[in-house]
């Protein structure tokens, strides 16, 4: 994700990039390791930098003006 700031990736993206394996519908692994993630990166600040795009997957970027 810090490699592709500002640009969005879908669950499939992150599933072949970071596991190498392929996209299975009932998996649920990106949205875990997200989570975990957001624990680390985002819990103590009140801009968040790990965004959920509904429906297509996840974006890092920086909102603060």
């Amino acid at each position: 994700m810090a490699k592709n700031k500002n640009h969005m990736l879908s669950r499939i993206e992150i599933l072949e990039h970071v596991w190498n394996i392929d996209f299975n519908m009932g998996t649920n692994v990106v949205d875990v390791y997200i989570n975990y993630l957001r624990k680390k990166v985002d819990k103590d600040f009140n801009n968040k930098l790990i965004h959920t795009v509904i429906g297509m997957g996840y974006i890092l970027k920086n909102n603060a003006a």
